[in-house]
């Protein structure tokens, strides 16, 4: 059996070429498609690509402009723009993305040294759950966010007892770095140092209560920051109640953390962490350090407890997930694994993590038709144009248990191309309606009366048919219609057609409409 003591420095070499290598295979992607099929990304791209231009484009100048204010969602929005400046886009977008996916991963192996004092092979399972719904979906903020709590909480385990002030001083400082990341990571933050906190009552022989008062100071000075923040905000205005799902959905849910492209491998996927993690506690081979195990226990708890949504904030619940599947792994701090055992372990993730990666990076391949398809359509759009765009009725959806390649469709059913209509703003620099603008989460604005505008399309049963209506502020500026999707509507008739394929319909809007 190994048991639990330090590896020898060519062990060490070895986990460290581990995690290159692991690292290496999850950049692989970005190197397929110049555009990766993340559902939000390209709404964020266009938005980063904005601030960029600032004052400087009169074009993008008379549709956005910025707004910035007390925002907890701007990691992107105040460390891209100035790269954008320098390099092209696209290229830029993907360098990010590749920071922000190897975070998550990075700081499950930084918290398993703190809790454990070694180096290990397991929490580099974390790499199994690196590209799971939130980050397909385009939640990058929160992805930021959860990796920086592993990394911060690893600081805190480490240097708590030994180096306080520099342990309570980064702490603080990252604290504020995750209220303008995302709440919900400020959250998790708040969690993994709690259970620490608490373990170390519990596991204090003959503790009184100035220490506890005074360590309880300490950790609501931490996040002293964060709630004046907060309370400087405009986020407890927001309205919008709670959404809760259905025990069916809420289960159905709980494999958020390993959605890919291919529903049968992300099923098995889960089924095979979670009952390894369990053989390996059960027969001793492993144990869950009590702060990680609370910590644990508590994002579990809220995954189960809380809503879908609640003012403005969807997939609430599932963010919780996500974040217990990153530090699971790193909870699993070895004891006595048989070799034998560590051999199956190790095979069967490295086997499951490349069929994974296979399914993944097989459907972005398909995904640069799709992505060459969109740009051929609106190749014609100019700089100052104003376009519409609808998408037609979804097709019945696919058997999940279908194996071929669906690069529009993550396993779950989510529809990934639906925002990649603001490559009008970055590749053309033209007004698109749906670009993300919320006060509350956004620092940016759109001006009128393309704001109005907006609230006019977005809520229109047949955006098309108001180019019709003279009641409509605005709608004059509409230049041309993009219509997703393949078949044909009425409300189209009269249009003239620009450039049409298998994905979607470029429209002309005749000058006599705009009059």
């Amino acid at each position: 059996m190994t048991e639990g003591r330090p590896p020898p420095r060519h062990g060490n070499a070895l986990w460290w070429s581990t995690l290159l290598g692991l690292c290496l295979v999850l950049l692989a992607p970005l190197t397929i498609v110049e555009v990766p099929p993340l559902l939000d990304y390209p709404n964020h791209l266009a938005r980063l690509f904005v601030l960029a231009s600032g004052d400087a484009d009169p074009v993008l100048r008379q549709f956005y402009g910025p707004h910035w204010g007390i925002i907890p969602n701007l990691a992107l929005d105040v460390t891209v723009p100035p790269l954008l400046r320098l390099w092209p886009v696209h290229a830029v977008g993907r360098v990010v993305l590749g920071i922000i996916l190897l975070l998550p991963v990075l700081g499950a192996a930084a918290y398993h040294r703190a809790l454990s004092g070694r180096l290990s092979f397991w929490p580099l399972g974390a790499a199994l759950f690196a590209y799971n719904a939130a980050l397909l979906r385009g939640f990058l903020n929160f992805v930021i966010a959860e990796g920086l709590a592993l990394l911060l909480a690893a600081v805190w385990v480490a240097w708590r007892e030994t180096r306080p002030l520099t342990a309570i001083l980064t702490a603080a400082l990252g604290a504020t770095a995750l209220f303008f990341c995302h709440l919900i990571g400020l959250l998790c933050f708040a969690i993994l140092i709690g259970a620490h906190e608490l373990a170390w009552l519990l596991n204090t022989p003959g503790w009184r209560g100035r220490p506890v008062l005074r360590r309880a100071g300490v950790v609501a000075l931490v996040f002293a920051g964060p709630v004046l923040l907060y309370a400087l905000s405009d986020l407890g205005h927001l309205a919008g109640g709670a959404d809760f799902r259905s025990v069916l959905s809420k289960a159905r849910t709980a494999v958020t953390p390993v959605i890919n492209y291919l529903w049968p491998l992300d099923l098995a996927t889960a089924a095979l962490c979670v009952l390894t993690a369990i053989l390996c506690v059960a027969r001793r081979w492993c144990v869950i350090p009590l702060q990680a195990g609370v910590a644990l226990a508590v994002l579990v708890a809220l995954f189960l407890g809380l809503p879908h949504a609640f003012k403005q904030t969807f997939d609430l619940d599932t963010r919780f997930i996500i974040m217990a599947a990153a530090m699971a792994p790193a909870a699993l701090v070895p004891v006595a694994v048989p070799r034998r055992a560590a051999w199956i372990i190790g095979i069967g993730f490295l086997l499951l993590f490349g069929a994974r990666m296979g399914v993944l990076m097989t459907n972005w391949a398909a995904w640069r038709g799709e992505l060459a398809g969109l740009r051929a359509v609106i190749a014609s759009v100019r700089p100052g144009d104003a376009v519409m765009t609808f998408r037609l009725p979804r097709a019945p959806d696919p058997s999940i248990w279908d194996p071929r390649p669906r690069p529009r469709l993550l396993s779950d059913g989510t529809l990934t191309d639906a925002h990649f209509p603001a490559l009008l703003v970055i590749e053309h620099r033209a007004w698109w309606p749906f670009l993300f603008d919320i006060p509350s989460q956004q620092p940016i604005e759109t001006h009128e009366p393309f704001r109005t505008l907006t609230t006019w399309i977005d809520t229109s049963p047949d955006p098309v048919s108001l180019l019709t209506r003279g009641d409509v502020p605005g709608i004059e500026r509409i230049t041309h219609v993009l219509m997703l999707g393949v078949g044909r509507t009425a409300s189209t008739d009269g249009l003239e057609p620009v450039a049409s394929n298998e994905r979607a319909t470029l429209f002309r809007v005749p000058r006599v409409s705009r009059r």
